[in-house]
């Protein structure tokens, strides 16, 4: 035991290292995006000439109205307890120890058969004024239909919304989980640990994808109630070894009184602080504080640049298709510029065959409500109508990286584009011809290096490098931030440059 809790440190020692030089390559790249986002705000001021002064109410608005809701990941290793904390928080009642919480919160049969989530499932949480509990008249029902009632009856009554995105805790389902982390941009991460089994590996993995995000997280200790004393105060002071390590370097706060929260929640904002809850779904300890935590929440949709407001151009990413009897087609995702209202025509694509083609928007849903208006930081789903003649969308001509934008953005399919790379873990060397899978906002896609600035990659390594993608052109644009894995490798970028499919010309997006 005591051999393996030394290679065990010696190994988060180690992708600590690397996540740290992460931290330290990627910080050129915040100001570039800072300073992108000036350029961008002036050339919007020229461009509108007198018209400049109308614009900054509307943003105003805009951050106003969005600072309501905040987006939560929850992530964690399998058996930790994500999808029974979900149900407890949403749900208003205690689990009974037998999985009646995570029952509520589940997509499909066959997770509530076995346990484990395998898809990304979505929950909302509703405060009112007083910062009460907002809950539903039926909230254990698992039909559709009571689902659209209970969200629309938190919504319509709530002041601030906290919407839980449930991950999959599972190895097997790891590239679900990071499409979850990268494609729904969450606001903050709720790193779930179990008292009895400690922060295992799968945590450690989790873990590192969001410090890689700069997500900032905070831990919640769930089944105290059947810890042994000693395991659980081990397994803290384990927790609090590795937020001050030298790769997370934050405070650890376990929190006991109502007078720390304040505290807490600042010092997770801005980075310092890694607030610690210790709590038991089937008791019920620890969970009022958690609550009052949750609601003193800020948003970070400003502060995380990845949503430009509601007057730039459209920009809707789908991750999700559905078939609605009576409706038709209905894509879900997250709209992460512009605003979008029925009857708005837009560009869907690129398809199978590298197009964008003209559709429809007819009707939209916000959290499960007809709504007349979306706008940048929502997650929303639009029913389309294809405006090509005699042609019927269908679920079979979707795949994974579509969006529907904005026709003046003149959209193009991208096959080649230029990375600046950091290798966080890798167990060899990376050279010309190697294959990862791409995770980039809602891609998922395996594309080759063609082109490096250097000979060779090993572990902390930065470098320029060419990637074409190997199956498909995507929509992807100058600055956004991209993941790469294969196996136990690991890599960080952010696109710098990108080629256009027609005749291989660098394009300024």
């Amino acid at each position: 035991m005591a051999v393996q809790s030394q290679e065990s440190e010696k190994a988060a020692a180690g992708s600590g290292q690397a996540v740290a030089d992460t931290s330290k390559a990627t910080e050129p790249d915040k100001q570039t995006e800072s300073e992108k986002q000036t350029d961008r705000a002036r050339c919007t001021s020229d461009d509108d000439g007198d018209d400049a002064d109308e614009v900054d109410p509307t943003d105003d608005a805009w951050v106003e109205a969005n600072i309501k809701d905040v987006r939560l990941a929850v992530i964690g290793n399998v058996d930790s307890g994500k999808s029974t904390l979900v149900g407890v928080l949403t749900k208003g009642g205690l689990d009974d120890g037998r999985g009646m919480a995570r029952a509520k919160v589940f997509n499909f049969s066959h997770e509530a058969a076995n346990g484990r989530t395998s898809s990304i499932a979505q929950e909302i949480m509703g405060f009112a004024p007083d910062g009460e509990q907002i809950i539903a008249d039926r909230p254990g029902a698992v039909t559709a239909a009571s689902r659209n009632a209970t969200w629309q009856q938190v919504v319509s009554q709530s002041e601030r919304l906290v919407t839980f995105i449930d991950l999959c805790g599972h190895e097997k389902y790891l590239k679900t989980t990071i499409f979850g982390l990268v494609g729904h941009c969450p606001d903050y991460t709720m790193i779930i640990v179990n008292a009895n089994a400690g922060f295992q590996r799968m945590s450690r993995e989790h873990l590192g994808i969001a410090l890689a995000l700069r997500i900032p997280f905070f831990i919640v200790v769930t089944k105290i109630d059947i810890a042994p004393q000693n395991v659980f105060e081990e397994n803290l002071a384990q927790l609090h070894k590795i937020a001050k390590s030298n790769a997370v370097k934050r405070q650890p706060l376990v929190v006991k009184e109502a007078d720390e929260i304040e505290a807490a929640a600042k010092g997770l904002y801005a980075g310092q602080v890694c607030p610690m809850f210790c709590i038991s779904n089937v008791t019920g300890e620890g969970l009022p504080l958690l609550r009052a935590f949750l609601h003193r929440l800020p948003s970070r949709l400003q502060d995380s640049g990845l949503f430009k407001p509601p007057t730039a151009p459209a920009e809707f990413h789908i991750d999700s298709i559905y078939n609605v009897p009576g409706v038709g087609l209905v894509v879900g995702g997250l709209l992460r510029a512009g605003t979008v209202k029925p009857g708005s025509q837009l560009m869907l694509g690129p398809d199978k065959a590298s197009q964008f083609k003209p559709v429809l928007v007819k009707t939209m849903q916000y959290k499960r409500s007809s709504v007349d208006v979306a706008e940048s930081g929502q997650h929303c789903s639009l029913a389309l109508r294809s405006l090509v003649k005699k042609e019927t969308l269908k679920k079979n001509m979707f795949r994974k990286g579509m969006v529907v934008v904005a026709a003046e953005l003149q959209p193009k399919p991208v096959w080649e584009f230029k990375a600046e790379v950091v290798i966080l873990h890798h167990a060899t060397t990376i050279r010309e011809k190697y294959q990862a899978m791409i995770h980039c906002g809602i891609i998922r896609q395996c594309a080759a290096v063609t082109h490096m600035s250097c000979e060779l990659l090993r572990s902390g390594d930065k470098a320029i490098v060419s990637f074409r993608w190997c199956y498909h052109a995507e929509y992807v644009c100058v600055g956004e931030t991209l993941l790469f894995r294969e196996g136990r490798t690991k890599g960080l970028g952010r696109i710098i440059e990108v080629v256009a499919a027609e005749g291989g010309s660098s394009l300024p997006f």
